[in-house]
């Protein structure tokens, strides 16, 4: 497996939809109590950390820190040319104002909603918190003497003595990020998305949708609710999808158009909305610097 050391939580292929002519990115990044300053980057120094899907092992031997390194991050390339084909249909289309028809239809939005859902499940905050639960299951697994004499054993013939926390995480990382049965994380964010209408939203020449290192906003209407009310992705600096809890028994989808102050209304709850993103994204330097001057620090 190649050593790719900067592994990003957000697909290139996605912010590459945000640069500007020049091919770079408008970034802002945020502390705990502002904003700093816009600076530009290419979208490989964005929305990554090294060794982000990497799992460390307990008995590291020599520089051999990791077990299994370099499968997910290969998995997750598999899966993202995939959705990366759909997602650049869907903007073809949106680009002429229409939307695809019977099984394309279909597909392309089920590809559309992993796409949303891999975007949470991938957030390192969320990964952080899988990893904390394998710990906990790992120490109940020790200590409960889960592993036989033979087990033992064949560890240590294939490498792996004293790695059963180790092992533990990386297939809880594999469930996170990659399986879709009931009761998976995955399963139960797709499974949401698509018991919702979907509007599709192009902005008017001039307005551009902004993203972030989390780009999804949803909202509740209630605390007690099991399911958001709504949920917003922005699918470029022209496009965006809202979500919205069903107003009728069959599947509902349709396409519209928002003028400048609609979608800086998007922008500020993407940006207002949630503590969990460290960096805005936009194509446009001044549209960004504006909606800067009106973060709201703390987030929900």
């Amino acid at each position: 497996m190649a050593n790719v050391k900067n592994q990003h939580y957000v697909p290139r292929f996605y912010l590459k939809s945000f640069v500007d002519d020049r091919g770079y990115l408008n970034v802002v990044r945020r502390n705990p109590i502002e904003l700093g300053k816009v600076f530009r980057t290419k979208p490989e120094g964005v929305c990554s950390k090294n060794y982000l899907y990497e799992v460390k092992k307990r008995v590291p031997r020599d520089e051999d820190r990791f077990i299994e390194q370099g499968v997910i991050e290969a998995k997750l390339g598999k899966v993202e040319d995939q959705l990366a084909d759909a997602y650049h249909s869907l903007l073809e289309y949106l680009d002429r104002w229409v939307l695809p028809e019977g099984e394309e239809c279909g597909d392309l939005y089920l590809k559309l909603v992993i796409l949303i859902s891999s975007f949470i499940v991938r957030n390192p905050k969320w990964l952080d918190d899988v990893r904390a639960n394998a710990d906990v299951h790992a120490a109940d697994l020790e200590r409960n003497r889960f592993l036989s004499d033979d087990d033992v054993v064949a560890m240590d013939l294939n490498g792996c003595s004293g790695e059963l926390g180790a092992l533990v995480e990386l297939a809880y990382l594999d469930t996170a990020l990659f399986q879709y049965y009931e009761g998976t994380p995955l399963c139960s964010l797709i499974e949401m998305l698509l018991g919702m209408d979907c509007c599709f939203h192009k902005a008017i020449i001039g307005a551009n949708f902004i993203t972030a290192s989390f780009p999804v906003y949803v909202a509740w209407e209630d605390e007690s609710d099991t399911n958001p009310s709504a949920a917003y992705f922005p699918l470029s600096p022209n496009y965006a999808v809202v979500f919205r809890r069903k107003s009728r028994d069959d599947s509902f989808m349709s396409v519209g158009r928002l003028d400048d102050a609609q979608v800086n209304n998007l922008n500020r709850m993407l940006m207002n909305g949630n503590c969990v993103w460290d960096s805005l994204i936009a194509r446009d330097r001044t549209c960004l610097e504006s909606l800067a001057k009106e973060y709201l620090p703390g987030g929900r």
